[in-house]
């Protein structure tokens, strides 16, 4: 596999100007790019370089905007030493992303849940404060108090935290940690994309999340923190791929597939 930088200039660009300081928020969109891929519009894919007002360090994240009408997501589950973008090629996805938490043991932390089969109950724990699942009504993100089980949840995953509500940043979110990151977003149907970006906090990551101006392609209304650091990854089905590999080996991921 070919493995591209974070950030490539070979693209489809388009450069947008620097937006000036708005009520929403205090981020600038530098750059804007958007990937060519092999998938129709099942997926989109956007490159974005990103700075806040008075830094001048920029801040790099890959968008993936999912078609729901001709994707689901999956949650799959890794063989020990699988990476994971081999791990979303075996099971025919077409994108995906690192999943949740797991202790150094590689047992996950929270529910998982892969084709219908629980891997791992529900917990109450302060970095699991909410949860992604996927019914045949289709992918909502929750908050744990929000979550009643069920016998049609086909797959889930929890995690946290959660970093924006009803379009708002989540208060109290850490905002001395910069590390890369790994999110799902939706909007008011539900889960429509996937964001990856490299050293932020979480509190600023909120702030830039649901800053509309620098997220035009998706009204983000709720956004869940997955696991990040040196599980960060990135995979789309390419010739070549674009690989954003994790540092270190990861227990799930969160797969694209193509619908039925």
């Amino acid at each position: 596999m070919r493995i591209l930088p974070f950030l490539t200039s070979t693209l489809i660009a388009i450069t947008a100007p620097l937006h000036s300081a708005c009520a929403e928020g205090k981020w600038q969109v530098v750059r804007s790019v958007q990937h060519p891929t092999q998938h129709g519009d099942a997926i989109r894919h956007w490159e974005k370089q990103l700075r806040k007002e008075g830094n001048s360090r920029t801040i790099r994240a890959h968008l993936i905007l999912l078609n729901r009408t001709k994707t689901g997501l999956r949650v799959i589950d890794l063989p020990e030493r699988t990476s994971v973008a081999d791990g979303l090629k075996n099971a025919g996805a077409i994108a995906g992303v690192n999943g949740g938490y797991f202790q150094p043991d590689r047992t996950p932390l929270g529910l998982v849940v892969s084709d219908g089969v629980r891997l791992h109950p529900f917990q109450k724990a302060k970095i699991l404060s909410g949860l992604l699942i996927v019914t045949p009504r289709g992918a909502q993100l929750l908050r744990n108090s929000e979550y009643k089980g069920g016998a049609d949840i086909r797959q889930a995953l929890q995690a946290g935290p959660f970093l924006v509500d009803k379009g708002k940043p989540v208060a109290g979110l850490n905002a001395t940690r910069p590390d890369e990151r790994t999110v799902i977003l939706a909007d008011q149907k539900g889960v429509a994309g996937l964001l990856i970006t490299n050293h932020i906090t979480l509190a600023d990551l909120a702030q830039l999340l649901a800053s509309p101006s620098v997220f035009p392609e998706l009204k983000i209304v709720r956004a869940l923190n997955l696991d990040g650091g040196s599980s960060t990854a990135l995979w789309v089905k390419g010739s070549p791929p674009f690989s954003h590999p994790e540092w270190k080996p990861v227990r799930n991921a969160l797969a694209v597939m193509p619908a039925p």
